[in-house]
């Protein structure tokens, strides 16, 4: 199949289920299932690379960019995490 195939049966199946307008798009897609596999399937970045067809690293460590901004978003979100510690007067 032809990436312009692949394509047209993306655009065919978004419009179909009413999500044509909404902004979606093949790049998007595929960002988000390679988002996915990293963060919930526990796919190493370098096979990842592989699977996207990246020649760096540098261009899919995107993805583990998204990864470490989540995880900063759930600590600072914790209640925990505004507590201050109390100093000890030694």
């Amino acid at each position: 199949m032809s990436v312009k195939t692949i394509q047209a049966m993306v655009y065919k199946y978004l419009e179909k289920i009413g999500l044509s307008a909404q902004g979606y798009s093949c790049h998007k897609l595929r960002h988000t299932a390679a988002t996915l596999m990293y963060q919930h399937g526990g796919v190493d970045v370098r096979v990842l690379k592989d699977v996207l067809g990246h020649e760096n690293l540098g261009t899919t460590e995107i993805y583990t960019h998204l990864s470490s901004e989540q995880m900063k978003n759930a600590a600072e979100s914790n209640p925990l995490a505004k507590i201050n510690k109390k100093k000890t007067g030694n």
